[in-house]
């Protein structure tokens, strides 16, 4: 009877897979710490050249997470936000972030492009405006078929409205992904 307390032996090709798999997390978890240190000069590098002097440089904490640099703090008493600089890699230039506190929790959001120092002054009041989160279009439609059954209604006439409807949204989600994918190919 074969021992059942050892362990199969694990293929070599198996192992190589796995230290190079385990390298190359390495490697790019390198990668962004490294791109996120340039940032972080990006912001200080920018600021020094506009003569800012921020509250708290731009850094990053124990975890590795770009922390915007503090311009400004709040002032509940004047209705003013506190000010973060980022950076905006598409523009390459400094972006603005305030915090709006619902609920007493801050949430960050950009609310505009440092172009001149007036620019600070001006996000101070401006409400950041946090991006909606993206909307998935086919899941939707397919939940909308699934709500919209035509076999518990007691209405032909709506029956027919009902499985039209589903056919003409299952059709456009055909058509959809028809589109995609004969575009993803060479």
């Amino acid at each position: 009877m074969p021992d059942s307390t050892t362990a199969p032996p694990v293929p070599a090709w198996l192992a190589q897979a796995q230290a190079a798999y385990e390298q190359e997390k390495v490697n790019e978890g390198a990668r962004t710490i490294m791109h996120r240190q340039q940032l972080v000069r990006n912001i200080n590098d920018q600021l020094a050249v506009l003569e800012v002097e921020a509250l708290k440089a731009a850094h990053l904490d124990e975890r590795g997470n770009l922390v915007g640099a503090v311009l400004l703090e709040a002032d509940y008493d004047e209705g003013a936000y506190e000010v973060r600089a980022l950076w905006d890699e598409s523009n390459r230039q400094i972006e603005l972030h305030t915090a709006d506190w619902e609920d007493h929790i801050p949430c960050f959001g950009r609310v505009r492009l440092l172009n001149t120092l007036g620019d600070i002054v001006a996000a101070r009041y401006e409400t950041p405006k946090v991006p909606a989160p993206a909307r998935h279009l086919a899941t939707e439609a397919l939940h909308s078929i699934d709500s919209l059954r035509p076999d518990v209604l007691n209405n032909h006439e709506v029956e027919a409205i009902v499985t039209a409807i589903n056919g003409l949204t299952a059709a456009a989600l055909h058509v959809g992904e028809l589109i995609s994918r004969t575009t993803d190919r060479p």
